[in-house]
């Protein structure tokens, strides 16, 4: 059974850093406070950055495609909030010999890390299980600070989880233990795949792939029904009927639809010899 959950407020980070979590590029998060595990709370992507450097030095090569794009969608009047969270566990991180291992595992470059812990005695670090809302809630743009409140409650449930729970198990470990990801060479590939996967359906399909391979998402890509292709849901009920001239068009339809020209009459000539065909078996049996 779904938990439902009543949310009041939302946590703001970097717009780029919740595309990274909607997208299971990612489970951590670097809030400004300390968060108690259990703690749920909506997505605020807020266009507000964590240190002075820019975007290109923050995040890492492979994934600023995604930020700029995330960047270049921000509102100045309304934010669309897709997703929601719950805090598993929030750490302090301090040892600059743990921040390029961190690197590793999120969309964070190093020396963006680095520069935070100058500016503050520690990072936190809070793993996040991430859940999608049924459809965007959209609310005035507010002050970030670390949390802003919804304009109206929302109540949400777990049913829609970015990760399984034993996918989200594995990815937490491995940041718990900051072990390096096990095919980074995938991951760039993927990245170089974001441009192409909007107008390449071939693209799209491999991109979709690689993400289930890195353990990034579960689900390939559902695709819309051709509505071209309606004939395939009566052709065989208008088959087996008395409708000849029906099935002739339907079967017409369907030749063209496969790439048979109209020019040279090959389609006619195809359903001519179906139909034939079609009226001896109805003959014989």
């Amino acid at each position: 059974m779904n938990q439902s959950i009543l949310l009041q407020t939302a946590l703001a980070l970097p717009n780029p850093d919740v595309e990274a979590l909607i997208q299971g590029r990612m489970v951590a998060a670097m809030p400004r406070m300390f968060l108690n595990p259990g703690r749920t709370f909506a997505l605020y992507p807020a266009d507000i950055s964590i240190n002075l450097l820019p975007h290109e030095q923050h995040y890492s090569s492979s994934f600023l495609p995604v930020a700029k794009n995330a960047l270049a969608q921000l509102n100045s009047e309304t934010v669309s909030i897709k997703a929601w969270a719950r805090c598993e566990l929030c750490k302090m991180v301090n040892e600059p010999e743990s921040l390029e291992a961190l690197s590793r595992l999120t969309v964070w470059k190093t020396k963006a890390l680095e520069q935070i812990l100058q500016q503050r005695p520690f990072i936190f670090v809070a793993y996040l299980r991430v859940y999608l809302l049924p459809q965007p809630f959209e609310i005035p743009v507010q002050s970030s600070g670390n949390f802003v409140s919804l304009s109206k409650s929302l109540t949400v449930t777990d049913s829609t989880p970015v990760l399984s729970e034993s996918i989200f198990a594995k990815r937490r470990q491995k940041l718990e233990k900051l072990e390096p990801p096990e095919h980074p060479e995938l991951e760039e590939l993927q990245s170089a795949l974001v441009h192409l996967s909007n107008t390449n359906p071939n693209a799209k399909q491999l991109d979709a792939e690689i993400k289930i391979f890195l353990g990034w998402s579960e689900n390939l890509p559902t695709t819309k029904p051709d509505p071209d292709l309606d004939w395939i849901k009566t052709i065989a009920q208008i088959g087996n009927s008395s409708d000849g001239n029906g099935f002739e068009k339907l079967v017409r339809k369907g030749f063209i639809k496969l790439g048979f020209g109209n020019s040279n009459g090959s389609p006619e000539l195809m359903v001519i010899i179906l139909s034939n065909a079609r009226n001896k078996l109805i003959r014989d049996f």
